[in-house]
């Protein structure tokens, strides 16, 4: 059911998106390489409804080489990868490869911040079970505690290289005809809420443990230290259409587990996400939580915890899904 919908929506959306699409170029014509030949640049920008990014294409005026990079990515996730031609990397081609980086990306880091660690190991140990009783989506998003209150960087994008890229780049999908030895990992963190960050009071609270949330992320606190236990990114457990809908509706806190309603505007399905905070291990349930049953029934608003069961409604069945927690949270704990 859920396919059938979601093509339906993809048909519309690819519609609509042609519609509302925005295309721009400039074409810069300079000397960039200092030989005395022009050279050109070639900046496509294109911006829909739930992608978009830039096209940068290069040319070496005096030997014709192109080089080629992009950034096009959808809304739906908090980074961009950024593949890099082999030969760009050249010191020969520096001064075009310091354009590409002035053109295209926000400033450099050379490590990763503990939010983005989360969605790198996230994605990293991502699992998708086509058998399992409970979950489709797996993850251990390995991150430590924090002596000190989360905050969100600016944008940034760290060089990706070696076995990190061996690693990472397949995520990404198949690499364009040119061969490459690095890529850009751009980041783009400020919809965690960087003004709520700062001000952020506690949700709920156990004996141990102080949850706290955002639109698109949920941490914790325990004693004085901090850590990330989850952030809505499409690469992982998935996310909204585009980021600025909020993704963080209901959470429970049940012992040392968290519960998560993750909304996905535009769709009118929801996920429910569990969480081990200590292992971080998290999962995302197979089912389809809806609002609505597809029947003249009314669906539950979100989830509900009652005598000890998780409850919530899914497509196409008008009865209440029942789930005992404690086979819930074993499953979990045993991937």
């Amino acid at each position: 059911m859920k396919k059938s919908i979601l093509f339906i929506l993809v048909l519309v959306g690819a519609l609509h998106a042609l519609i509302a699409q925005q295309h721009k170029t400039h074409t810069t014509v300079i000397d960039f390489n200092k030989d005395t030949v022009l050279d050109t640049l070639i900046h496509f920008n294109e911006y829909g409804s739930y992608c978009g990014g830039s096209d940068l294409t290069i040319i070496n005026g005096k030997t014709k080489e192109k080089f080629f990079l992009t950034d096009q990515g959808c809304y739906s996730s908090f980074t961009r990868f950024v593949r890099v031609p082999t030969a760009l990397n050249s010191k020969a081609n520096a001064a075009f490869l310091k354009v590409v980086k002035d053109t295209l990306l926000p400033k450099e880091r050379d490590s990763l911040d503990s939010s983005l660690k989360w969605i790198w190991s996230g994605s990293l140990s991502l699992q998708q079970p086509k058998e399992h009783p409970f979950f489709d989506r797996t993850a251990i998003p390995k991150t430590h505690w924090i002596p000190e209150p989360l905050t969100v960087s600016e944008p940034y994008y760290i060089t990706v290289t070696g076995d990190s890229l061996q690693k990472i780049a397949p995520i990404f999908g198949p690499s364009y005809d040119e061969k490459f030895d690095a890529a850009f990992w751009v980041y783009y963190p400020s919809m965690l809420s960087k003004e709520k960050l700062a001000h952020n009071t506690p949700i709920l609270k156990n004996n141990t443990y102080e949850i706290y949330n955002t639109a698109h992320s949920v941490y914790v606190k325990k004693g004085t230290s901090y850590k990330w236990l989850f952030i809505s990114d499409n690469g992982v457990m998935g996310a909204p259409g585009k980021l600025r809908w909020d993704a963080i509706e209901q959470i429970q806190l049940i012992d040392n587990y968290l519960i998560i309603h993750q909304n996905l505007p535009p769709d009118p399905i929801y996920n429910i996400i569990i969480v081990n905070i200590e292992t971080q291990h998290v999962a995302r349930l197979k089912f389809e939580p809806c609002h609505e049953t597809m029947t003249n029934e009314r669906g539950m608003d979100t989830f509900e915890i009652r005598n000890k069961k998780l409850l919530f409604t899914a497509y196409g069945d008008p009865k209440v899904k029942k789930i005992p927690l404690k086979k819930l949270f074993q499953a979990l704990d045993q991937f």
